[in-house]
């Protein structure tokens, strides 16, 4: 089986995001490691440049690493429908899943209608977010608001369409699924908060020499009850199913003041750099990153 690594290089990005969001050569160089012979490719994204690399190395299956082609995140499903017109495998969520992921109002809406918890609108306090970003880009501490007036202060502040849902009380579980072409596998790793912090900001997720994001530690082996696994384990599959995913996501979930499971957000491109966030879930289900990585190459081809 010839691989092919293939990721967009960091390059033109919006301003105040973290280069690092978008450098993927240390998550291309893991999965190659992990199958010895795989080749890697970084490209900018335009499409004669990936056709000519993708004809060039005749790729059995493609490990579909391609997040911001030509430095836009907007484009990440374009790389993916690409791809599917050419009739190449690749690994990941199809280009449709990850279209309907992008828009945070329209994922919410498809899981609703699949009967799955979220986030209530009109309550105070709510956090606004903007509705068609990744990354926790432009998320800060004054995202939490408490009147409309706030709500204001923040819209004025992101310049595109946003989000507004209930501000959530309870704890925040990142939930890890993947399998062949159903939910088989969950692992859950818990976010815990410290100093007053309620909410993971974008400099908690990419400023790792800030306090934020020493302040947001994620842990894969906190206590969980096994009736809120389970039922964790079940919000995160009935996302799965609702947004048509394959391979691998991660599901951002938190509990309302009911404690009840409501799902924030679906990431159908989750991070997979060594050391973060797949390979901790991997690890706490018991399954080694090379496991990982030859089990959805398979699945990939599998699924042609």
């Amino acid at each position: 089986m010839k691989v092919l690594v293939l990721h967009t290089l960091p390059a033109g990005m919006a301003p105040g995001r973290a280069p690092e969001e978008f450098d993927l050569n240390a998550a291309a160089v893991g999965v190659a490691e992990a199958f010895p012979g795989a080749v890697v490719a970084g490209v900018r994204g335009e499409v004669n440049e990936v056709i000519q690399v993708v004809g060039t190395e005749r790729p059995d299956v493609v490990w579909n690493l391609c997040e911001a082609p030509l430095g836009r995140p907007d484009r990440e499903a374009h790389m993916a429908a690409l791809l599917e017109w050419l009739g190449v495998p690749f690994t990941g969520c199809g280009s449709e899943t990850l279209a309907i992921c992008r828009w945070k109002d329209l994922t919410n809406a498809v899981l609703k209608s699949a009967g799955v918890g979220t986030p209530r609108a009109g309550v105070f306090p709510c956090i606004v977010k903007p509705a068609d970003e990744d990354g926790s880009s432009l998320i800060e501490r004054d995202c939490i608001c408490e009147d409309a007036a706030a709500v204001e202060r923040v819209r004025a502040r992101i310049s595109g369409p946003v989000v507004v849902q209930e501000f959530l009380p309870g704890r925040e579980f990142a939930v890890a699924v993947w399998g062949r072409r159903q939910p088989d596998y969950v692992s859950i790793g818990e976010t815990v908060f410290l100093n007053g912090l309620q909410l993971i900001t974008y400099s908690a997720k990419w400023d790792t020499g800030g306090a934020d994001y020493k302040d947001t530690p994620l842990y894969y082996n906190s206590e969980i009850a096994p009736e809120l696994r389970a039922a964790l384990a079940g919000a995160a599959r009935a996302a799965w199913r609702a947004v048509g995913a394959r391979g691998y996501i991660r599901v951002d979930i938190r509990l309302d003041s009911n404690g009840q499971p409501c799902v924030m957000d679906v990431n159908p491109n989750p991070e997979i750099t060594p050391g973060t966030g797949m390979h901790w879930a991997a690890e706490e289900a018991g399954w080694s990153w090379e496991r990982f990585v030859h089990a959805q190459l398979e699945w990939a081809l599998d699924r042609q």
